[in-house]
């Protein structure tokens, strides 16, 4: 009521709130994010507990396994999600303060809390409508702020795209793909994305895939086909290749060739992809952003590589010691596989999990 007053106790409040973050109570815990939420009505306040949150998260990785998604959770329901999600977005992007392996495990969990959660429902369905000709400047910024930071995380991106119906974006990220470094944590997520799009946040992509004169349907077809081609043998696999047969052959049951047959809906949808150039969803400035961020982690890869190799070097002139513990402590600046366990992300359940191996998601019915 009188956020004058209050603001003078904040630095000393904020601390004492933060550490209560890790206390073994989730009642506590939930108490504690609402107070954190009624500082956070005034700006100033509000970017100060987001940027202390995710700096928190940055130092304490157990935290945000254990407690990262009922604290994002509950901090949109309490705030705003577009907003606590633009927020985070912006200071993963932009924020010196945090390392680039951070980064992507940040945006690997805002993105699957994004695509599962109940409480993110309106976000997901903003986000949805952004690249339509009725879409708002606003809500077209929500998506290109999200994209800033998502290109820390080469599928949490593709993801993006994909709920927000940007299928030729999606394709076109695709392609790009073949220019990374494919990772056993990499083909976990590609595994793991293939079993969200069988969850009911990714109903209109699967019904738009029977949209087969559509002139969007090309791009999303190759797109799906790409993540095909991208997973080894698996139930993965599987599953999305029987879904895209059932697709072909409804298109040659239907008779339906490559061609669009109707002239003037591909004249509109033209229209309106050039209507976006130049604008904040330009695909050229997006896929421009995508190769700038993935040029940061190729760099920092290969520095902690070098790095690496000296030491093996220096160790080995000294007297052939092992470089098992000291390859641990350059693994964290940019580890090579890793997966995220969302166990009960509809609970409020675990987060990235720095041990690697299978993501294990609790799919939300938003």
């Amino acid at each position: 009521k009188k956020p004058g007053e209050m603001s003078g106790f904040i630095a000393d409040l904020l601390p004492v709130l933060l550490k209560t973050l890790s206390d073994p109570s989730d009642l506590v815990v939930l108490l504690n994010l609402q107070v954190l939420s009624r500082i956070s009505m005034h700006k100033a306040e509000f970017q100060l507990v987001l940027n202390s949150i995710l700096s928190l998260f940055s130092t304490d990785r157990r935290l945000l396994e254990t407690r990262g998604a009922l604290i994002v959770r509950k901090l949109c329901v309490l705030l705003n999600a577009k907003s606590v999600y633009i927020r985070m977005s912006y200071l993963l992007s932009t924020s010196n303060d945090f390392s680039l392996e951070y980064a992507s495990t940040m945006v690997q969990t805002l993105n699957l809390i994004l695509l599962t959660a109940t409480e993110l429902h309106q976000l997901r369905a903003l986000l949805k409508t952004c690249f339509q000709s009725h879409a708002t400047t606003e809500d077209r910024e929500v998506f290109a702020s999200l994209f800033d930071s998502w290109c820390h995380n080469p599928v949490a991106t593709f993801s993006l795209c994909l709920l927000a119906q940007a299928y030729d974006v999606s394709f076109a990220l695709m392609k790009e793909f073949s220019n990374l470094d494919i990772t056993v944590g990499f083909l976990m997520q590609i595994d793991k994305l293939v079993q969200l799009l069988e969850s009911p946040i990714f109903v209109h992509l699967r019904l738009q895939l029977l949209d087969v004169e559509a002139p969007h349907h090309a791009s999303l077809l190759k797109g799906c086909y790409g993540l095909l081609m991208l997973l080894p043998q698996s139930d993965a696999f599987r599953s999305l290749n029987d879904r895209l047969s059932t697709v072909c052959n409804l298109r040659d049951n239907l008779g339906v060739s490559a061609k669009l047959e109707d002239e003037e809906e591909e004249e509109e949808y033209l229209k309106g992809r050039e209507a976006l150039v130049g604008t904040v969803l330009d695909s050229d400035k997006l896929l421009r952003r995508f190769r700038e961020v993935m040029a940061l982690h190729k760099r920092a890869r290969e520095r902690s590589q070098q790095q690496m190799a000296a030491m093996e070097g220096n160790i080995t002139n000294n007297g052939g010691i092992g470089v098992g513990g000291m390859a641990a402590n350059f693994s964290g600046q940019y580890p090579q596989r890793g997966g995220v366990g969302m166990g009960g992300i509809g609970g409020g359940g675990g987060m990235p999990s720095s041990k690697g191996g299978a993501l294990a998601i609790g799919v939300g019915q938003g």
